[in-house]
Order: structure tokens, then C-alpha cells, then sequence
């Protein structure tokens, strides 16, 4: 039984818009960098603003690798952000579905991350519309108002 719960927690919901993602890389190109989410790997990350995303993957012998999103965020600062998660992962004050999935796809979950120089606005602006076309299961708020109300329907 234990087993069957541990299995259910790895169930990630998604919803798939290539056409999304091809509209946010054509009007933010940014260049993505991934490091594994690991005690020791922030000196991996630079301490510039940015945009991030958690992605948990796996390749099957021979198929492409399959990767998914399970959450994205924007940051002044993505060396202390990333800090910042490996605290909250163990920490009873932390955020219970960021919690969640840093434990259980801990030793897997991957930390991408784009160095991205704007104003504060700009970077909510940008990581709305990160959201909108990754839909990652564990980015609770942060959509536009029109995929929200979409999202909430079936998440």
C-alpha cells in the first residue's frame, strides 16, 4: 500500500501547447541553462534576475527524452532563489505543494534557468507568460487571468 501512495505522489497533470511554447521562445528568446537541483549546486548559478523552471525528465532507451515542467517562477537573484528552495524543502513553514514536489522528485528535478535583466513588473510579466504556456502543475498563481480561469477547470 505504501508503495501505491508513493507512486500516486509522482502523478503530474499536464496539459500540452507546443503552440505556446513556440510563441513564448519567438517573443522572449531566452537562452536556458539547467543544472541539477542538488545540496552544492547553487555555485552553478549565477547571482543575476532571471526566470526559472523545475523539470523532471527521463529517457527510455532509445525513445526522446521526455521532460515536464512542475513549476516556474522569476527571481532578482537566481543563486539565493535556488538556496532558498533547498531550504523550503525541508522546512514546515514552506510552501506545501513546493515542498511536495521537491521531495519527491528529489535526487531528479532539474533547475533551468534563464539570466533575464528587467524591472520587477517586467519579469512578472515575463514569468505569466512562462505559466501560461508551460501550465506546470505545481505554479499555483502567477497566469494570466484568461488561462486561470481555463486551468482551474481541470487542475
Amino acid at each position: 500500500m505504501e508503495e501505491i501512495a508513493a507512486d500516486e505522489l509522482r502523478i503530474i497533470r499536464c496539459a500540452v501547447y507546443p503552440g505556446r511554447w513556440a510563441q513564448f521562445s519567438q517573443d522572449h528568446g531566452l537562452n536556458w541553462q539547467v543544472v541539477p537541483f542538488r545540496a552544492g549546486g547553487a555555485t552553478c548559478v549565477p547571482e543575476s534576475s532571471g526566470l526559472y523552471c523545475f523539470i523532471v525528465g527521463n529517457s527510455l532507451g532509445g525513445l526522446p527524452q521526455v521532460l515536464f515542467p512542475l513549476y516556474a517562477g522569476e527571481t532578482e537573484n537566481l543563486r539565493s532563489r535556488y538556496m532558498q528552495y533547498l531550504t523550503e524543502r525541508n522546512s514546515e513553514r514552506g510552501r506545501k505543494q513546493v515542498r511536495k514536489f521537491l521531495n519527491v522528485f528529489w535526487g531528479e528535478a532539474e533547475f533551468c534557468f534563464a539570466e533575464h535583466e528587467a524591472a520587477k513588473p517586467r519579469l512578472r510579466e515575463i514569468e505569466r507568460a512562462l505559466n501560461d504556456s508551460l501550465l506546470p502543475p505545481y505554479s499555483l498563481r502567477d497566469f494570466s487571468a484568461e488561462v486561470k480561469a481555463s486551468r482551474n477547470a481541470w487542475q
